[in-house]
Formats: C-alpha cells, sequence, structure tokens
C-alpha cells in the first residue's frame, strides 16, 4: 500500500517534468530530415506527437522502413519543447532481415539489403533474402583479360585450347557480394 508521502511524491510536479525527460516513443514516417514521434496516450484520449531532431552517427543517417515498428529514445532537456532523439531502432525489421548475430558480428541493413561483418573476418554485401559469393579479385581478372589477350593476338586459330591454362578465378577470401 502506497503512503500519503510515496503519493505526493509520485505526483510531485518536478518528479513528473524529470521523469518525462528520457522517454521511449514510437517513430511515424515524414518526409523530412525531422522524424515524427508518436507518443504516449494523454488522458483527453489523444495521442501525444511531436517532431524531433535525430542524433545519429556521424557520417550515418538512416529512415525505417514503412513495413517496420521503429522506437526511438527521447531526451527532452529543460522542457519538451526540443525533443532529440539519442537512440532508434526497428526491432522487427532487424528480426526479419539480421535475425541472431554471433558474438563479434555486426550488421548494417534496411529492408531490403545488408552488409554484414562476419565473426571470421569476411564482409558479405546482399540482399535480404540473398546468398554471399566470393568476388573476383584484380588479379584474377588481369589473368582472364591477359588470356583473351593472348588468345586474340597470338591466337590459337581452330585449335583447341589446351586443358589447365584458361585462369580460374579464385575470389577474394574478404568480401563477398551478391
Amino acid at each position: 500500500m502506497r503512503t500519503t508521502e510515496t503519493l505526493l511524491e509520485s505526483t510531485d510536479p518536478r518528479w513528473i517534468r524529470v521523469a518525462g525527460m528520457i522517454r521511449r516513443m514510437a517513430i511515424t514516417l515524414t518526409s523530412k530530415v525531422l522524424w515524427q514521434l508518436a507518443g504516449f496516450q494523454l488522458p483527453d484520449g489523444s495521442r501525444e506527437v511531436s517532431n524531433a531532431e535525430a542524433f545519429t552517427g556521424i557520417g550515418f543517417f538512416a529512415r525505417p522502413p514503412s513495413s517496420g515498428s521503429p522506437e526511438a529514445i527521447v531526451v527532452s532537456v529543460g522542457d519538451a519543447s526540443a525533443p532529440m532523439i539519442i537512440a532508434v531502432r526497428d526491432e522487427k525489421t532487424r528480426a526479419a532481415i539480421v535475425g541472431a548475430l554471433k558474438v563479434g558480428e555486426t550488421a548494417m541493413y534496411n529492408d531490403k539489403a545488408m552488409v554484414y561483418l562476419k565473426d571470421d573476418g569476411t564482409i558479405e554485401a546482399r540482399s535480404s533474402g540473398g546468398a554471399a559469393a566470393a568476388l573476383a579479385t584484380k588479379g584474377d581478372v588481369t589473368a582472364l583479360a591477359n588470356f583473351v589477350q593472348g588468345l586474340l593476338v597470338g591466337g590459337t586459330g581452330s585449335a583447341p585450347i589446351p586443358p589447365g591454362t584458361v585462369p580460374q578465378p579464385t575470389g577474394t577470401l574478404k568480401f563477398k557480394a551478391e
């Protein structure tokens, strides 16, 4: 049972102000850099909606897909007139595209594609349902170009190409793509 002091403390305007400074809110799509936040339902039945500036990492900015369920951690320093987004996530899209990562892995993704830094040091770039394959290296392409140039310049005429003389790409071991 709550005491009178506990009730007074929980309804104190100063406590309510502090409690409202950091909140988790849903994000709705906009066509601007400012994101619209759909907050909690107010006592009159309406939803609290405000625009907030997203503070994302330097050199990185993303907008959530319309199919996702994005959320934000919002900080209102001073008062609620200048909310700032300091962290975002879209768990629905992450689960659908990335699934479960192993320890030491990182993924950058949207609802269509992913760049995946794997725990074995490889880097994959692929569509959300695709499978990455090894890419040819510059050495592979150069060997193939030299082979073709040799056929065109020196020519083997109509003679068959001896087995084992056609260069076989080995592919890069670090970067794979679809």
